[in-house]
């Protein structure tokens, strides 16, 4: 497939997810905060979609050549303090700015223009982040090439199907207790 084939696909595909997602509403953070709030379960239903299509999305990845620059995902930096610092940092940034980046960028889309300067903001935290906050833990903590399959000792087919089918399952039980409430 040559380049302008290409980025014409993704860039339908582009649009096509941003309609999707301003349709839908979607924002990761309220999904998972669902979890905890659970009043509605609208978000965390098309976040557990979400998850199946991605975890069946990576199992295929794997088949395809690396050449086209998909690469195998997994990398675990150590745990401990910085990790729980991180954690309650990005809780309280989401807090902040009312939702994900998926959130932030469906917001702009639907023309909120509030969400532009967390937009803006985005950039130097992740250039922060990329610059500063990487290299010194990389001396501090050591690296490990994580995979789960690895982890659980199972073929990659298998922790795939397990967690499609496993999401799958969560998305018809909040299905079943959503019909419930209503």
């Amino acid at each position: 497939m040559t380049f302008p084939m290409l980025a014409l696909a993704f860039f339908a595909f582009g649009i096509a997810l941003g309609f999707c997602v301003q349709r839908a509403g979607l924002c990761f953070a309220q999904g998972f905060a669902e979890l905890f709030v659970g009043r509605r379960y609208r978000m965390l239903r098309l976040t557990f979609i979400i998850i199946a299509v991605t975890a069946l999305g990576f199992y295929l990845s794997t088949h395809y050549s690396p050449v086209h620059g998909l690469k195998p995902v997994g990398v675990i930096r150590g745990y401990g303090f910085f990790n729980l610092l991180a954690g309650i940092i990005f809780g309280a940034g989401v807090l902040l700015n009312g939702g994900c980046i998926l959130g932030t960028l469906r917001q702009i889309g639907e023309g909120n223009l509030h969400f532009l300067i967390a937009l803006i903001c985005f950039a130097p935290g992740m250039a922060f982040v990329v610059h500063v906050v990487n290299p010194l833990l990389e001396k501090g903590y050591a690296t490990q090439k994580l995979l789960l399959p690895n982890l659980l000792d199972l073929p990659a087919a298998y922790v795939s199907a397990g967690l499609v089918v496993l999401t799958l399952l969560g998305f018809v039980l909040l299905n079943r207790k959503a019909k419930k409430v209503h």
